[in-house]
Order: structure tokens, then sequence, then C-alpha cells
């Protein structure tokens, strides 16, 4: 049996390494390393793939999010709704501008922001809300955008963990991806993700024309024509040879998305009757492209032993995320905030195995060494 990853990158390059390096030689050969043809391209072909008007790539998730925020004529001290069980990020370009992050609570079985708890942090202060589309499924978004329109809010959404994933409607043909359903939609390539480059990168999307113009200003250097400056702008560029690359993968992304809910559903049916823990659940408003495959172990099991366990066995695991960013040192002046689900679920949360490259081997052993566990 192959070595077990969480993430197997080298054998998905293995895979489509011709390809893959033509299209890397060809950049090479080129000599326009920063803002080549691909770069344009993958932009045009990844706004037809999400049926949004408007992709601008940049250099990667954590600058998309600040650059979005940005756009948007915020002012120090204004207040953005953010959950406190993600990545860092989300809240680390908040902080950055001088804004506020207001941290909630997340659904306990889905780990995503609880659209019920909004109202009641919403201030006079309160601008934007972020939700994050968690582990490869949508939030509810039809609920965060009646919010959003009752108060006149922003909505940034963090879609880059569900690339791929879209909401579902009575009509099929009301579907909508994530990032694409918001005022503004960011996302990640980095290597890890459900489509990820070699190296960083990330992108913005926006079906506003407006704030395509300003987002693309912001992204390079606030200029729209060489050594013409006309607002304060960062340097985030996606470079040519993540393009090209990002490109290709984008071409499969839908059969590694299916092949993840393979993996996903087999996990469900062999892990589903172990009483000591819960496999995750899909919601009703979105499908699923499980970027992570995260389990909730009962309050019995150590969880640090059944890790130990599964990797004397040769099975990774990882946990995604152990502390709530409201109790991270950096954020304790946000710390004051009572966030119980979050808190508990940081606990006894573990993330298994989950790309296309997995082979059924790899998952029986998997399943069978986890359910020998006692």
């Amino acid at each position: 049996m192959k070595k077990i990853h969480m993430v197997d990158v080298v054998s998905q390059y293995e895979k489509y390494a011709i390809e893959i390096n033509k299209r890397i030689l060809s950049v090479i050969e080129s000599g326009c390393y920063i803002k080549g043809k691909e770069v344009n391209g993958f932009e045009i072909e990844l706004s037809q793939y999400l049926g949004v008007n408007h992709t601008i790539s940049c250099a990667n998730g954590t600058d998309a999010l600040q650059i979005a925020l940005m756009s948007l004529n915020l002012q120090t001290g204004d207040e953005v709704i953010v959950p406190t069980f993600t990545f860092v990020s989300t809240v680390e370009a908040v902080c950055l501008l001088g804004l506020k992050p207001v941290f909630l609570d997340i659904h306990a079985d889905t780990f995503l922001l609880d659209e019920n708890l909004i109202e009641q942090y919403i201030s006079k202060k309160t601008r934007v809300i972020i939700p994050v589309h968690l582990f490869g499924q949508c939030c509810n978004m039809k609920a965060i955008k009646s919010i959003a329109n009752k108060y006149n809010l922003f909505i940034i959404e963090d879609a880059a963990q569900s690339m791929g994933a879209q909401t579902i409607s009575l009509s099929s043909s009301d579907n909508k991806y994530s990032g694409t359903i918001g005022d503004i939609g960011t996302t990640s390539f980095y290597p890890s993700k459900n489509l990820g480059c070699f190296g960083d990168g990330g992108a913005i999307f926006t079906n506003n024309t407006k704030l395509s113009n300003k987002i693309r200003l912001i992204a390079n250097h606030g200029q729209k024509e060489k050594y013409t400056h006309d607002l304060i702008g960062l340097n985030s560029r996606l470079d040519t040879l993540q393009a090209a690359v990002l490109s290709f993968k984008l071409s499969f992304l839908d059969e590694c998305n299916q092949k993840r809910n393979e993996i996903a559903r087999y996990y469900n049916t062999e892990l589903g009757t172990l009483p000591w823990l819960q496999t995750p659940k899909k919601t009703a408003y979105s499908n699923h492209v499980y970027h992570q495959y995260s389990i909730l172990l009962d309050s019995k099991v150590d969880r640090n032993l059944f890790r130990q366990y599964l990797s004397e066995n040769g099975i990774p695991t990882m946990i995604y995320y152990p502390i709530p960013l409201h109790k991270q040192k950096a954020y304790n002046l946000y710390s004051h905030v009572d966030l119980p689900i979050s808190e508990k679920i940081a606990k006894h949360i573990i993330s298994l195995p989950i790309h296309p490259e997995m082979d059924s081997e790899q998952m029986e052993f998997i399943c069978h060494t986890i359910q020998k566990y006692s």
C-alpha cells in the first residue's frame, strides 16, 4: 500500500506531469513571468466556471480578504462579523485595517457560522459579514443575504475551502457557486486547496463592475497606468507560472471534487455506525466538496491517544482548529465573548486524510484501523 498523506500533491503532479511541465516550460520560455497572458486567461476561465462577472487574481487568500475589505470604504473601528472557528486569515485581514472583529459561534454539526446569531450582534458600527464556507460547503447564504439586506451590510464570502461548492435551490438554475453570492468573494490557491497551485495564490470575485475596478487597482499599487497612482494599494499578484498551472487544474476540478465526495461517502458508511464519533453533516442548502473530512470524537475519547494510534499505523491526521480565534493570544482584546460551541468543537474535532489521489486500499485501511480502536 502506498504511504497515506493528508494531501498528496506530488501524486497529482505525477499524474499530469506531461501537461503541467509543458505549460510551465511555455511560460519560462516566454520570459513573461509577471502579468503574462496566462493570468488574464485564467481569470476569464474562472469567471466562466463560476458564472461571475469579474475575477481578480492576487498573491494569496489573505491578501484577497484584505483587498476586499479595502475596497469598501470602511472606517477605523467599523465592525466586521466573523466566525471564531476558522483559519486566522479571516480575522487577520480585519484587524490589520483597524477594523473590529465581532466573533460569532457556529453550528455544532456543520461547523459553519450560525446565521441565527447574527442579528443580536449587529450594532450601529457593523458594516460587513464574512461567512466562511468551512471545510467545503456553503453557509446559509439565503438567510445571511436577507440579514445583510435588512441592515444594509456588505457580505464578503471566504471561499478558500469551498471552490466548486454550490448552494442548493428549488430550481437548479438558481444554484450559485460559493464566492459569487455576496458582494465580494475571496479564495486561496494554496497547494492543499481543492484548486491549488505550486506556491501561493488567491482571487477575488464580484459581479459589481465598480467594485471590480477598485479591487484591481488596489491589487496593483493603486495604479491604472504605470507610475500613476489613484489610491493607496498593495503589490499583490498571481504570477504567470501559477496561472498556467491553475488554468489546467481548473479543467478537472469537478472530477477531483467528485472523488472527494466518493471518499466521504465511504467514510460515512464505514464510520457512521461507530458510537464514539460523529461523521460530518452535509447541509440541506449546499453541496459539499470536502476540502476536509472532519469528525467529532466523543468526550470520553482521548484525542491525543487516538491520533497517536493512527500515526503508529501510518495514518496522518490534523486538527482544524485547536483554538478558536477569540481565544488566541493575538486577539485577546476580543476574548471576553462566550462562544461555547466553538470551544467545545475545538477540543474534539479531528480531520482524516481526504484527497483525489486516495485509492480504495488506503480508504479501507483507514476505516478498518479506526473500527478496531477501543
